[in-house]
């Protein structure tokens, strides 16, 4: 099986629920429950790798502080291999207050911290050299890769034949294209999600926004569209859609869509073809959301493959 590389974003997620509406300033607000997980899209994706079986490394920085250290225990204790998680005591453990409605949806307070002040020099050659897929997860969170560098990254590890795969989160500095257009040249795959890739593309369409990402040399698109699963567009070829699962009832759609893209790569690890992978990436990414937090619901591949036969009319294309 090939192994992957995950890099980017990293959050230590206090997650409060159910919270509908703020206190105004001065009350106070019951919640029923408190917990605290790793989060973050690439922290995420490697965890959920890890516990499907695909043999994945990650590359983040994290501040020495308690926050880093549960980061670091967490994935190392989850089978990943952490060699690449660089402790800096200059810098605070990226950390993210999830609040949880009732129906499901997240809303984020978040301190860059760590996340922001990664940079390419963060990246070990040896890394990259030893993976078969190098994925940044969590583009436009990582201010100090985004742009210039994680182009020179990117090429970098194409130049060693790694296939590079990026996704994106919400850039709340609102640069959108600005800060990933450098990279985009230099990606075999493009995955964001839809409310992502259309504030880049600035089309609202999955055939224009797919045509834009084209046009600035991406070789393939994914994005990722909630419950209507995920629309696939393999270089120039017609776009189609990958059904999810509607059946299950989400818990917490927290790390929804880094779990897709970890059973996405966990297709591709086994040379799956786009359309299968997508399969997959939507089952596991049906795990994420029904427990609390990123990656309490995921299972091994084989209790994977179990659910979609059991759920085979669900998907069927």
């Amino acid at each position: 099986m090939k192994k992957v590389l995950c890099i980017g974003s990293v959050t230590t997620d206090v997650i409060i629920k159910p919270v509908d509406a703020l206190p105004t300033p001065g009350e106070l607000q019951f919640i029923d429950s408190s917990s605290m997980f790793v989060g973050g899209c690439a922290s995420n994706a490697s965890i959920d790798l890890a516990k499907l079986g695909v043999p994945v490394s990650l590359c983040v920085k994290l501040g020495k502080d308690l926050f880093g250290r549960f980061v670091y225990d967490t994935c190392k204790d989850a089978g990943v291999d952490v060699r690449g998680c660089v402790m800096d005591e200059n810098v605070q453990t990226t950390t993210s207050i999830v609040c949880v409605n009732s129906e499901g949806e997240r809303s984020f307070l978040y301190n860059g911290g760590s996340t922001s002040a990664m940079t390419d020099k963060d990246i070990p050659d040896e890394l990259i050299a030893d993976a078969d897929i190098v994925f940044l997860a969590g583009a436009l969170l990582t201010h100090g890769l985004d742009g210039e560098p994680a182009a020179k990254m990117f090429a970098k590890a194409q130049s060693m034949g790694k296939f590079t795969v990026m996704d994106t989160a919400w850039d709340p500095t609102g640069r959108w294209m600005k800060g990933v257009e450098a990279a985009l040249p230099h990606l075999d795959l493009f995955m964001p999600s839809i409310e992502e890739a259309q504030k880049i593309a600035g089309k609202e369409d999955f055939d224009d926004i797919a045509d834009v990402f084209f046009e600035k040399g991406v070789k393939n698109v994914i994005i990722k569209a909630g419950k209507k699963g995920a629309y696939i567009r393999e270089g120039g070829k017609k776009g189609y859609f990958a059904p999810t699962y509607l059946s299950i009832k989400p818990t917490d759609t927290t790390g929804a869509g880094d779990s897709f893209c970890a059973g996405f790569l966990a297709g591709l690890a086994q040379d799956f073809d786009f359309e299968k992978s997508a399969k997959l990436g939507n089952a596991v990414g049906t795990h994420c959301v029904m427990e609390l937090g990123a990656s309490t619901g995921i299972k091994p591949l084989a209790e994977i493959y179990k659910f979609m036969e059991e759920h085979t009319d669900e998907v069927a294309l």
